[in-house]
């Protein structure tokens, strides 16, 4: 039986317990989680600052599908740097959605001084959707068995 993070590891041990280690580390390790919001933030930023082209529109566009994924990703990562070894508080919650909320606002707001780019409320929605998805999936895998 092998001990990673203050967890012990065997070999029956199942899919949960794998992530309950990888997100110990990642609470343990505050820097990790901050690295990757940072570099989230980053990606969200010069993906706003590509000028659009005209194209056909599809079914469930891709940037929709992105800004949800990249938001919860943003908010996910932010969620474990604030928190890091702490108990799980409403003001955690609280300060990622108001943090989140300000970026993708803030993004969408960028986004209409490029060319060929507008700021859409339902980006900031869809945003928003991601970010409060992360912290649900988040909550829902710290959740005592």
């Amino acid at each position: 039986m092998r001990q990673r993070s203050g967890v012990k590891i065997s070999p029956e041990t199942s899919y949960t317990e794998d992530n309950y280690v990888m997100i110990d580390l990642l609470e343990k390790h505050r820097i990790i989680p901050l690295i990757l919001t940072i570099l989230a933030a980053i990606e969200i930023f010069f993906f706003s600052t590509i000028i659009s082209v005209s194209g056909k529109k599809i079914v469930i566009p891709f940037s929709v599908i992105y800004h949800f994924i990249i938001f919860f990703l943003f908010s996910f990562f932010l969620f474990i740097t604030i928190k890091g070894n702490e108990k799980i508080k409403i003001k955690h919650i609280l300060i990622v959605f108001v943090i989140s909320l300000v970026y993708a606002i803030s993004d969408e707001i960028h986004q209409s001084f490029i060319p060929g780019r507008d700021a859409n409320i339902k980006d900031v929605l869809t945003d928003i959707a991601g970010s409060i998805t992360s912290m649900v999936v988040y909550l829902y895998s710290r959740r005592k068995i």
